[in-house]
């Protein structure tokens, strides 16, 4: 085998008009680069020149002499990735092109595709929900209809989200389903794909009460948000809850429009703090929606609540708008930029941090709420694998998790440990029994999954904390 000798630099020739050819570019694109730094004042220390230069000498180097062809995009995208890496930042990311439109369509609530909402069950998936007025809805879709094969290509085993990609598509196009209801014999079904919105805010009443549901700030979320203050105006209540729990955030224009709802014009929603300036106040821009002086408001928060919605939840608290309830939110007072490439590639990063317009700083602390109120234990149990057995005399966070579930759904547990005891063991078997499973009383498969179902199915329609909270406002 021949063996390279590191010692000696390998030789390289070339005829004397691309020698010259070279030298020619070479000083071309210097005199660009320095007209270019001269006039627009790219100007790089000799720290920064020093690594963008030691960058190129190492991709130059892989490029040309590693020992197989590499990718010039990979490449770039991995030297990227490596720099976002390195600032061991959760929130600053590279999206690559390809990963673009799915990236859009998450923080603007659009998408193309068939309007039902989807989950895995049984190596298959199901719909939950059909969404009102989408295709799906008109072609006949419902609730608990098993997809089996997509365009005829069976999706047994594969995840949520290679499943997605395959109904989703281009607006008019056409997608065939294989659907599995009851116990028909399978039947396909065809939907033309249109684009849909998800909204982001949700209207109910609750005796006198409205209840509005802000899931994220996203593109609408304004319009969807005035829309359903113009509900509560019409349905004459005088307390309003803003439910923000577990809302991740979203859009800062957005979420400070919204507050432009309640805060009257030229008012500071947050203050921006950039590197080496002074914090720069963002304000609103109109006057605030008329007639909601009369209604009593009150945000409900827990530890999901973060970045948008903690800028809304501070706003409303310092201007004393509203009392803030719940549980001391997440604590993400930093905010992103994007930069779009040529490419439509995306740069995320980190670039500033927010104070509320109290120039309180939140990051990592949250904001505490002005009244406490706590979700049910049941709320916030450990995820319970299927795929994981437990048994007598097993021990872990998980049954104790299990345990409190079980209590909550109304069987017999006598204590709230990480222990897989006799008391527990009878507990599941009286479970499994109650819903015709085999009755052995190990806690693994079908048995995890109609306890997580069951518990879904209880938070969804017992929402304890809302109504606390509801109770709370009408002292």
């Amino acid at each position: 085998m021949k063996k390279f000798n590191n010692k000696y630099p390998k030789q390289v020739t070339m005829p004397l008009y691309k020698l010259l050819l070279l030298i020619f570019v070479t000083v071309l694109l210097t005199s660009v680069v320095t007209f270019a730094s001269y006039k627009f004042g790219l100007n790089f220390g000799n720290d920064q020149q020093k690594s963008l230069n030691k960058i190129e000498e190492a991709y130059k180097q892989i490029d040309g002499d590693y020992y197989k062809d590499v990718d010039d995009q990979k490449l770039t995208e991995g030297a990227i990735n490596g720099m976002i890496k390195s600032l061991d930042d959760p929130y600053s990311e590279y999206i690559s092109s390809k990963d673009t439109t799915s990236y859009n369509e998450e923080i603007s609530g659009d998408f193309v595709g068939i309007g039902a909402e989807m989950e895995v069950h049984d190596k298959y998936v199901r719909i939950t929900s059909p969404m009102k007025d989408s295709p799906a809805e008109k072609a006949g879709i419902q609730p608990l209809d098993v997809i089996t094969k997509v365009d005829n290509e069976s999706i047994k085993d594969k995840s949520l989200k290679e499943i997605v990609n395959k109904v989703r598509g281009k607006k008019g196009t056409t997608v065939k389903l294989t659907i599995k209801r009851d116990n028909r014999e399978p039947f396909d079904v065809k939907i033309k794909r249109d684009k849909i919105h998800l909204t982001s805010v949700n209207y109910s009443k609750k005796e006198d009460t409205a209840v509005i549901s802000i899931s994220k700030f996203q593109g609408k979320t304004t319009d969807e948000l005035e829309d359903a203050l113009k509900k509560a105006k019409k349905d004459q209540v005088n307390h309003v809850v803003l439910d923000l729990r577990n809302n991740p955030g979203g859009l800062l224009d957005e979420v400070v429009s919204s507050v432009n709802l309640f805060v009257d014009k030229n008012k500071p929603v947050i203050y921006l703090e950039t590197k080496g300036d002074k914090p720069q106040a963002v304000e609103t821009e109109h006057k605030k929606m008329p007639g909601l002086d009369k209604m009593n408001f009150s945000v409900l928060v827990n530890k999901g609540s973060a970045s948008a919605s903690e800028i809304f939840a501070g706003a409303l608290q310092d201007y004393k708008i509203a009392d803030v309830l719940g549980t001391t939110t997440f604590g993400k007072g930093i905010g992103q930029v994007h930069k779009e490439f040529k490419d439509s590639s995306i740069l995320k990063y980190t670039n500033m941090r927010w104070l509320t317009p109290n120039k309180s700083y939140i990051h990592k602390k949250g904001i505490k709420p002005n009244k406490e109120i706590k979700a049910p234990e049941y709320e916030e149990i450990e995820i319970i694998n299927p795929h994981k057995t437990y048994q007598l005399n097993d021990k872990s966070k998980e049954i104790k998790s299990i345990k409190i579930g079980l209590k909550a759904l109304g069987y017999n547990i006598n204590n709230k440990n990480e222990s897989f005891d006799q008391n527990l063991e009878t507990a599941v078997k009286s479970f499994q029994t109650d819903n015709k499973l085999q009755s052995n009383g190990i806690f693994t498969d079908k048995t995890t999954k109609k306890f997580i179902d069951l518990l879904r199915k209880k938070i969804q329609k017992e929402d304890l904390q809302l109504d606390h909270a509801i109770k709370y406002v009408h002292q």
